[in-house]
């Protein structure tokens, strides 16, 4: 158009200028002969008159076939619309549908849905106008995918009126939809499956009945897979105890359907045995390779055996995903792991010319106790050892001082710049009670370290420590300071007397005082300690909780309200608590009341907010604040939700139980 206009003023700029010059070459001729230039002037006028005239003839010519081809175009874009092989409808901009073709009746079934609204027949869209979307990929309807284009057309009803339409052009791609599906069902799964206590479960049984309960286990594990499941799947057993089998996905999705319902199949297998069976799955899920498959599955299964047993472990896509693990773990009587445990991470200590020791963020009391004990095996391997703490619980106050006072610790206790300042390439890094990186109280630190390991008792999360060279990880420990001074014991160390009270002192508040989570070998343990004149009394002493705690502590529970009958919940709206210890110790007295088989306590701290979880095992906290993205046993657990509001992160802990209530039929 701008071209234009410039081409207009170019050809009447040129007339103009010609017209000009031919008056003032007639002036000059009429100058010098009137007669002649009377003439010129006559001709010169006609000229113009004619050429005015010329000019209005062409423009009227010109308007009409401008009109002729807006009305040719017009009838061929109705027509077009009308014959246009794809499904179109167009609606004003609020939603209401004015117009569609042919196609898009056929498309609908021939429903009428003129006058009506998008909000109302296809919400989807109304959505996608809503947030300016331009495309709707894989738009579902009667049965049919759709991917829809989306256009917004101006048109002009007056002089200044404006009016807005959508125009939604349809192409049908559910040929590509249900090939890629199909394509999909047929993934390759893989997964190993074992049966988590086979020996004790016999040991268990009289021996008539070894057989029958043998026989019953693999009988209900074949019927699952091949009656319950009835779709393509290969099993096989390779040993006495474990399973691999071969599957598509669609047979996947009838398992998750069933919610893997084999774990608690597998528990009522009850013939004399005392000890309940239960069964660990891993399952790998890939697109192009069966051996990847394969891989993933046994990364499954180790992260399933990790975390206790009694679960599903899918791994796929990078991710793990959980199901079950709602069974208490039982104490392994085999002690032939922790020796074989003790002799290499001796080897490794051997090995290495300074050893740093981490815990998780807010040191608390088994951390010093597990510390305590790998210090005093660095030292008696003469070993250069420190202890790293940045942020601590305040239970451990009294216990650290201990170390001060003696004059071999005085200088193990030291900060993250410090370490890192110290450290050679042939360093070791122990991090104890976690193994998630999330957790560790100097995420730093496990970045800095080509040798750590990583010694702990809570089951395995998704985010651990992958590039430890050792997980020990025992889910049916106590604690880790329980695990720590079985190592010791076998080296047969002998320990001062405030060393063995500090570690006996982690495994009293881990157990609440050798009431919860405790097994034959917890107690060993504790005669090993007590054996090094480890003081009961003494630690008692030690923990006391001071006036202002104990009035903290019922004011937070003055808040409680019950919940589902059986679990009681704390939340802190006035915000009073700074101390996450008094969370975990109104969470283990809220236990104390009859009828209460969990309590959770919710507070904020700075800009997080807290979440403890007790349970007295027939609830699993841990399960339920994993889905929040905490961890921890079946009996104690605990979350940290960031930058979140306490209102919220109560709704949020509630649908967690919500959900946990869904998937537990026993609830």
């Amino acid at each position: 158009m701008k071209d234009k206009k410039s081409h207009f003023r170019f050809d009447f700029s040129v007339s103009q200028a010609g017209f000009i010059l031919s008056l003032l070459f007639d002036f000059v001729i009429i100058y010098f002969n009137i007669k002649i230039g009377l003439i010129c002037l006559s001709l010169i006028v006609l000229l113009t008159i004619y050429n005015i005239r010329l000019n209005r003839k062409k423009n009227k010519q010109l308007l009409e076939y401008i009109e002729t081809l807006t009305l040719n175009i017009d009838t061929a874009s109705k027509d077009t619309l009308l014959k246009f092989p794809f499904p179109i409808l167009i609606s004003e901009y609020n939603g209401d549908i004015i117009w569609y073709n042919h196609k898009f009746l056929n498309t609908v079934k021939n429903k009428k849905l003129i006058g009506k609204n998008l909000k109302d027949e296809l919400p989807e869209l109304y959505s996608a106008i809503l947030e300016g979307k331009s495309k709707v990929e894989k738009f579902e309807y009667e049965g049919n995918f759709f991917d829809v284009m989306i256009t917004i057309v101006e048109v002009e009803e007056g002089k200044n009126e404006k009016r807005f339409l959508n125009l939604f052009y349809f192409v049908d791609v559910t040929d590509f939809v249900l090939l890629q599906k199909k394509y999909e069902i047929q993934n390759v799964v893989f997964g190993y499956l074992t049966i988590d206590n086979y020996e004790d479960v016999l040991n268990s049984a009289p021996e008539v009945s070894k057989s029958s309960i043998v026989s019953e286990i693999e009988k209900r594990i074949t019927d699952w897979f091949y009656n319950q499941i009835r779709s393509d799947v290969f099993l096989m057993k390779y040993e006495r105890d474990k399973y691999f089998f071969i599957c598509n996905k669609e047979a996947f999705y009838k398992m998750q359907e069933r919610r893997f319902n084999i774990l608690e199949q597998i528990k009522e297998v009850n013939l004399y045995n005392k000890i309940i069976p239960t069964i660990s799955c891993g399952i790998g899920i890939r697109q192009d390779s069966i051996f990847q498959a394969q891989k993933d599955a046994r990364t499954a299964l180790d992260m399933a055996l990790s975390r206790g047993g009694d679960q599903f472990v899918i791994f796929y896509g990078g991710k793990f995903e959980f199901f079950g693990g709602k069974t208490k773990e039982h104490e392994k009587r085999s002690k032939v792991r922790s020796r074989v445990m003790a002799q290499t991470i001796k080897e490794i200590v051997k090995h290495s010319d300074k050893i740093f020791i981490i815990g998780h963020q807010y040191f608390d009391l088994d951390c010093l106790g597990a510390a305590v004990g790998l210090s005093k095996l660095c030292l008696n391997l003469v070993k250069e050892v420190y202890i790293v703490i940045n942020s601590y619980n305040p239970t451990i106050k009294n216990f650290l001082q201990m170390l001060l006072d003696d004059p071999q610790y005085q200088n193990i206790i030291i900060d993250q710049q410090k370490a890192l300042k110290m450290k050679t390439k042939t360093s070791l890094l122990f991090v104890v009670d976690t193994q998630r990186s999330s957790y560790i109280d100097m995420p730093q630190m496990i970045l800095e370290f080509d040798k750590i390991i990583v010694i702990d008792h809570h089951r395995r999360p998704a985010d651990w420590i992958e590039q430890a060279l050792i997980c020990y990880s025992e889910t049916y420990a106590s604690s880790v300071s329980e695990l720590v001074a079985e190592l010791l014991s076998y080296e047969g160390i002998k320990l001062k007397k405030f060393e063995a009270e500090i570690l006996l002192a982690g495994i009293m508040i881990d157990t609440r005082g050798f009431t919860k989570n405790v097994g034959v070998r917890t107690f060993e343990v504790a005669t090993y300690l007590r054996e090094n004149d480890a003081m009961p009394e003494t630690i008692k002493e030690y923990l006391k909780e001071d006036l202002e705690s104990y009035i903290l502590k019922n004011q937070l529970i003055s808040n409680l309200e019950i919940i589902y009958n059986n679990i009681a919940l704390v939340v802190d709206y006035s915000q009073v608590c700074r101390d996450n210890v008094i969370i975990a110790k109104v969470a283990d007295e809220l236990l104390n009341i009859k009828g209460i088989d969990a309590s959770f306590v919710v507070c904020k701290i700075e800009n997080s907010v807290l979440i403890s979880g007790r349970s007295n095992g027939k609830i699993n906290v841990q399960v339920i604040l994993e889905k929040i993205g905490g961890g921890g046993h079946l009996e104690t657990a605990g979350a940290r939700l960031e930058n979140i509001n306490i209102e919220d992160a109560k709704e949020v802990l509630l649908k967690a139980i919500q959900e946990y209530i869904n998937e537990d039929r026993n609830f």
